[in-house]
């Protein structure tokens, strides 16, 4: 690799210390780092600026927590090249680089990396008799929730077969196999491996005697119906899209699309997630 998306989360990076360390780590190992015009200025080493996406870029590489891997995604779908993130979070499981380990960065010249695709979700919304489709495809989930702070929302979930599941709960997660280690394993869902796709409903606090998650084909396209009273609100990976008055539905299914993410070892996901809980707990 030569050219790398520079993308730095400033209210993680407030004095952008550590993009500068990362550029300067590019710059060593012979690559150019690609910024937005916005920072011009602010960094040395080997830079390029721009005003409008490079598609000379071969990697976005995001300095900041899951949630910055998750907003920079949207950029690595649409030029279909990976993603990596260096760690500026607490959790950050979707992040492979740790701020102390910037060395690893020299495997990108030299090649030595394995790229991971990853399944996607996409919303279809039915609503006052239109339909439209949400610009954002989720790499994580797809929350139905309810709008008020003590609200209980009515969802009615249906698959392709016609099979319907009823749910009252806080929310609804369907999510992707990334996504079931984020909220949904929070929230008691399986832990489902990237590899095997998948599309998983887990409630949020269910108030009905059915509480159990469900685990659907990755060919399914699951209707999801407001059957109550009060409005309900869908969110992608934590982003409002739009709400849902009695009546209305989403269709949620697999995209065509997928998310490349780079990776420097050949370790499993569950290897990741049980290293990142065990640092969570202080389990030696």
């Amino acid at each position: 690799m030569k050219n790398i998306l520079v993308i730095p989360n400033t209210l993680k990076d407030t004095d952008l210390s550590v993009t500068s360390r990362v550029i300067e780590k590019l710059t060593e190992f012979g690559m150019t780092a690609l910024v937005s015009a916005e920072f011009s200025g602010r960094f040395d080493g080997k830079i390029e600026y721009f005003t409008s996406l490079p598609l000379s870029a071969e990697l976005v590489l995001v300095i900041g927590g899951d949630g910055s891997v998750i907003d920079a995604s949207r950029i690595a779908i649409e030029l279909d090249i990976p993603l990596l993130g260096v760690n500026l979070g607490n959790l950050g499981y979707l992040s492979e680089v740790e701020t102390d380990e910037l060395d690893i960065l020299k495997k990108l010249a030299d090649g030595d990396y394995i790229v991971d695709d990853k399944m996607l979700l996409e919303v279809i919304l039915g609503k006052s008799g239109k339909v439209s489709k949400a610009q954002r495809l989720a790499v994580n989930d797809i929350i139905v929730s309810h709008s008020e702070y003590l609200g209980i929302a009515d969802i009615c979930l249906e698959n392709s077969m016609n099979e319907a599941v009823k749910y009252r709960a806080d929310a609804v997660i369907l999510a992707t196999p990334a996504g079931s280690t984020a909220y949904a394993l929070s929230s008691g869902g399986p832990i489902i491996s990237h590899n095997l796709d998948s599309i998983t409903a887990t409630p949020v606090s269910p108030h009905s005697f059915f509480n159990r998650s469900i685990v659907y084909s990755a060919n399914e396209e699951i209707k999801v119906s407001n059957i109550g009273s009060y409005s309900i609100k869908v969110s992608i990976d934590g982003r409002f899209f739009d709400s849902l008055e009695k009546g209305d539905f989403c269709i949620v299914k697999k995209s065509d699309k997928r998310f490349k993410m780079l990776t420097f070892s050949a370790n499993n996901m569950f290897t990741t997630l049980f290293n990142k809980l065990k640092i969570l707990s202080n389990i030696e």
